[in-house]
């Protein structure tokens, strides 16, 4: 061998020694979990072929999960290890940074910044929420609630602010490049506390809930931000969009105002649109007892119907902003869980929060949304991923599957009857991974399904990693399937 090709063999060889370095945490899959260290979700071994060019590394995902505390503690580990790309802490509360205008006290903010660097450290990207309006800047009469609107004298102080704090935390070795105003503003103060960590900036008695006024604060609040850090994407407040306010629609139907649903297009009423990148909203749904069952009354989405109401929610805002002749803004949900109050230690119901896991993530990505985050990872409302403990759930399993299988995919249409040999009551949608061409689907109706496939998958596998025989025929249940095939 010739020392020119022996050079040329060394560095091939380093080559694919650094590639499987960089990339075994998203190529590794095992079916080892503890508390304490969880790996990889099962599946098939990836041929890598070189030369090998690492584009958007690390991959920037739709998945991401909540955390009160961005800590070992709080489960950070745990979702590391499950490879999120998004979470969104309490965040910033203006109230205690200003408490006197014009003097910054950052000081309080010393526990946050060593959870941003954490998340920062292990290539999380933060959506920070700022929130609470100091006592001298409330619009309300009297000191008002802090989680309520800012007077109009003050929207250049918060101004100044945002753009003090951006400039602070958007560069190394915190990074934060999302930023979210309030946290639900579309709620009236009459139906929180003073202090919620609610927006509580919607206002019955308008037409538009109030959205025209937080459109006011947006055009203070963003040319700021955007001064600190170009680079800045800023967020409508997470959007509660409590029932679907149009005519005959889910408000009409459970007997709800129409109004507050109308808090963002008072905001494009406003002309707010320029004044911010991106829309986030919650969608919540709630387990109805049964295996598989779940749905929101509120905007008429269920489990055997529609799918996750997140699909409904953001279909509405994505026509609404059509309507307005809004383009180019982005959308993130930014609260995702499946809850059940009084569902503590029951099985059933954590075996059906793994199923909608897979169906959620999956429309999160059918819908084009830029992140999906669960809510939360220690739970709200037995939503959690984890134990007290640390330990998974079965929801946590599926989550992480989920990441592995569908990563980057981008999706390439709905799986229709002609590509099932014509069952009915079956959903799911088909994506493109490069590597693979991935399908995922369920049945709708909870009963078993049989589908033809138009071949036979290269391999199959259910909602929480388990392998399944691929074959021309197959059975379709309320384990949503995941099939793979060659691109």
């Amino acid at each position: 061998m010739t020392n020119s090709k022996k050079s040329r063999l060394m560095l091939m060889t380093a080559v694919m020694l650094i590639g499987t370095f960089l990339l075994s945490p998203f190529l590794g899959k095992s079916n080892s979990v503890t508390a304490s260290s969880v790996a990889a979700a099962p599946g098939p071994s990836t041929i890598i072929y070189l030369p090998l060019v690492l584009n958007r590394f690390p991959i920037q995902t739709v998945f991401g999960a909540g955390m009160d505390q961005l800590t070992s503690g709080g489960g950070l580990d745990q979702m590391v290890a499950a490879q999120i790309s998004w979470t969104r802490p309490t965040g910033v509360v203006w109230s205690s940074v200003e408490p006197t205008e014009g003097t910054y006290n950052w000081s309080v903010l010393t526990s946050l910044e060593s959870e941003l660097q954490n998340a920062s450290s292990k290539g999380i990207q933060v959506i920070l929420i700022v929130h609470s309006t100091p006592e001298w800047a409330r619009k309300i009469a009297g000191s008002g609630p802090s989680c309520g609107p800012i007077s109009q004298g003050k929207l250049p102080a918060f101004g100044n602010f945002m753009r003090a704090l951006v400039a602070r935390y958007s560069v190394s070795p915190y990074n934060v490049k999302y930023w979210e105003i309030w946290n639900e503003p579309d709620i009236d103060p009459i139906y929180v506390s003073p202090d919620s960590p609610y927006g509580c900036w919607g206002d019955q008695n308008d037409a538009y809930y109030g959205g025209g006024y937080y459109a006011e604060m947006l055009k203070a609040a963003y040319p700021q931000i955007k001064a600190a850090d170009p680079q800045a994407q800023v967020l409508v407040g997470g959007l509660l969009l409590d029932c679907d306010p149009r005519p005959e629609a889910g408000c009409a139907a459970v007997g709800h105002s129409s109004v507050p649903g109308k808090f963002l297009e008072g905001i494009l009423i406003n002309n707010g649109a320029p004044y911010f990148d991106g829309v986030s909203f919650h969608a919540y749904d709630y387990y109805f007892g049964q295996s598989g069952q779940y749905g929101n009354s509120n905007w008429q989405s269920a489990w055997n119907t529609t799918g996750s109401v997140l699909i409904a929610k953001a279909q509405f805002i994505q026509g609404l902003l059509g309507q307005y002749g809004v383009s180019g803004k982005f959308l993130m949900n930014t609260e995702s869980a499946l809850l059940c109050n009084a569902c503590s230690n029951d099985s059933v119901f954590e075996t059906t929060k793994a199923y909608y896991v897979a169906q959620a993530y999956s429309a999160a990505i059918a819908k084009g949304l830029r992140a999906n985050i669960w809510y939360s990872v220690m739970g709200w409302q037995n939503s959690g991923l984890l134990n007290p403990d640390l330990s998974p759930r079965p929801a946590y399993t599926a989550f992480q599957f989920a990441r592995s299988e569908l990563r980057d995919a981008a999706f390439a249409g709905d799986i229709t009857g002609s590509d099932i040999g014509d069952a009915s009551s079956v959903k799911g949608y088909k994506f493109n991974r490069g590597d693979r061409r991935i399908w995922v689907l369920w049945s709708l109706d909870g009963a078993a399904h049989s589908i033809n496939l138009p071949g036979v998958p290269l391999t199959a596998w259910d909602a929480l990693g388990n392998p399944v025989t691929p074959a021309v025929s197959m059975n379709v249940s309320l384990n949503p399937l995941y099939l793979e095939w060659n691109p």
